[in-house]
């Protein structure tokens, strides 16, 4: 007879399955108003628990699931550690139903999920007749990966016999034969009274050709698992709001990361740490928070970080960011949920070079180009104009450096020092030319009834040309004083340095324009845009800002 737990595996877990009930709970105050045991046994009914209204993305939710069957307690705790629970949370959208407050679940999207181990029960409780076993795993529900119009989560919990029980309960069985059934017939046994065959044992098991029904099934697909699920969808809403800004500096990014607490929060958000990082590139925090940080509902934390490529050889363009924020709301004394937010992002890196990168343009031409930098390189000899520009080494081209004032005062002319650096082999001439900043027109307002009266005769008339109204330019914000600017012939190494003078015509951030650099020799030229910040004050300190410029020889 084969020994009795050989299937008490199987045998158990039906009779719990007949009897028990799993129910998946969120519980206001993250479940730790579960009722605890006592010696003689709690006397509160643990149905009669208060739940969460909401949700939060990113949140590590506590969930609380119970399953409710009658009989002793050890039993429970035996047939417990051979199962596992899978929970699961649930994207949907709340579609409302009619002018109630009731909502029905619209698709499902699986948001994350976590295995359980039946043996890591928090907690027996005895209430009346049943006794409840008690879990408190932790999912941390994070955003799904669609847009929905009213996001809604809930939960779905199913235990069953565990990988590991079930491989055991297949082991000892292949040890003992089945109870109460004969051994196979060999049906090769009359040819060993054959002395043709020799002494020979000569032996197939009937089992080996006879006809079988096919197998009804695993284990596991036999016994059906205990589902279990939320009684209702709750509503998710965000408590943090994070975006990411960059700024450009020569060799350098500056990103500014912006972490608002949201305006539907009615308790203190407190964010403990926050880490940004690129795989390819360096990235150094200027603005740490030097601890936790409390927050109300609309306030706003900003954390500057400074992003640089590791090697100048990097190729990458562009890079993954990566940001982990790691915060705490706190609804009140007693509830306390944990956010753990990770999103990625992509940055651009390809303004990160050593200098900004400017070509001349071709000979005689009327304009310029212009990339992304301010290091200009060798063009090709005036007899290939066609040809892409060759990348030489700086020390063969001309440097220039422009320095202004960071701050003037609104009486102050400002002035630029310009300091021209010839790194070539052979005199250089140039001329330097300001060009006003393009804006878009202006519409005079005295035309508006004009431009109301053409547009009225269009729609009536077909193929009729009607002019544009008249436009007027906005008023420039500083007026160039420098009329014929000309440096050289500069020999080779020398150094040429002289001011630019302007006349400030408006407060505040002065838009200087481009400055146009033309080879007196080549006729090429070179727009240079990226030019100081100056700002006009009525009391102004005197700091300075320098860029560098570096200009290629020119043949």
């Amino acid at each position: 007879m084969a020994p009795a737990g050989t299937s008490s595996v199987q045998t158990q877990f039906k009779a719990l399955s007949s009897t028990a009930r799993l129910d998946v709970l969120i519980l206001d105050g993250g479940g730790d108003n579960t009722p605890k045991p006592s010696a003689e046994g709690s006397k509160d009914d643990p149905t009669r628990l208060s739940s969460r209204r909401n949700l939060y993305f990113d949140e590590k939710a506590r969930i609380t699931l119970r399953l409710r069957t009658s009989g002793d307690e050890e039993q429970l705790r035996d047939i417990l550690s051979k199962v596992e629970i899978t929970l699961t949370a649930h994207a949907t959208d709340a579609v409302p139903q009619g002018s109630g407050n009731a909502a029905s679940a619209s698709g499902k999207h699986d948001l994350t999920s976590r295995v359980i181990s039946g043996k890591d029960v928090d907690d027996f409780v005895t209430s009346e007749n049943h006794i409840y076993a008690i879990w408190r795993p932790t999912l941390h529900l994070i955003r799904p990966q669609i847009r929905l119009q009213r996001p809604a989560v809930y939960f779905t919990a199913y235990m069953r016999i565990s990988t590991e029980a079930l491989v055991e309960s297949k082991q000892k069985a292949a040890e003992y034969l089945e109870s109460f059934e004969p051994l196979p017939e060999n049906i090769l046994e009359p040819l060993n009274f054959d002395l043709s065959f020799g002494d020979g044992d000569i032996y197939l098991s009937e089992s080996l050709i006879s006809k079988t029904a096919p197998p009804v099934g695993s284990l596991q697909d036999s016994v059906k698992p205990i589902r279990g699920a939320s009684k209702r969808a709750f509503p998710i809403i965000p408590a943090l709001f994070t975006r990411i800004k960059y700024s450009v500096l020569p060799d350098t990014l500056i990103a500014s990361l912006h972490l608002e607490a949201s305006r539907l929060i009615t308790g203190t958000l407190t964010v403990h740490d926050v880490a940004l990082d690129t795989p390819h590139a360096t990235v150094e925090n200027i603005s740490p928070l030097n601890g936790p940080k409390a927050t109300k509902a609309g306030d706003e934390i900003v954390l500057l970080y400074k992003i640089k490529r590791q090697t100048q050889s990097d190729a990458a363009d562009s890079s993954s960011v990566f940001v982990h924020i790691e915060t705490t709301l706190t609804l009140s004394s007693t509830s306390k949920i944990d956010l753990d937010t990770k999103w990625q992002t992509k940055v651009d890196l390809s303004s990160l070079s050593s200098r900004p990168v400017y070509k001349w343009s071709r000979p005689l031409s009327a304009g310029s180009q212009q990339a992304a930098g301010l290091s200009f390189r060798d063009a090709p000899p005036p007899s290939l104009p066609d040809v892409e520009p060759k990348v030489t080494t700086s020390e063969q081209g001309v440097i220039f450096n422009i320095i202004a004032p960071a701050t003037i005062s609104k009486d102050d002319d400002l002035e630029l020092d310009i300091q021209c650096i010839n790194r070539s082999d052979r005199p250089r001439r140039f001329a330097l030319v300001t060009l006003p900043p393009k804006r878009n027109p202006t519409m005079d307002p005295s035309n508006e009834q004009m431009s109301k009266r053409s547009t009225e005769q269009s729609k009536r008339m077909s193929n009729t040309f009607i002019a544009e109204p008249t436009q007027t330019r906005r008023r420039l914000d500083v007026l160039d004083l420098n009329p014929d600017f000309r440096i050289g012939p500069l020999p080779p190494g020398a150094i040429f340095e002289t001011k630019m003078k302007f006349r400030t015509l408006t407060m505040g951030s002065l838009d200087l324009g481009a400055l146009r650099i033309v080879d007196l020799d080549t006729r090429r030229t070179v727009d240079v845009k990226d030019l100081p910040d100056v700002i006009v004050m009525p009391e102004a300190l005197r700091t300075e800002e320098v860029v560098a410029e570096e200009m290629p020889q020119s043949e």
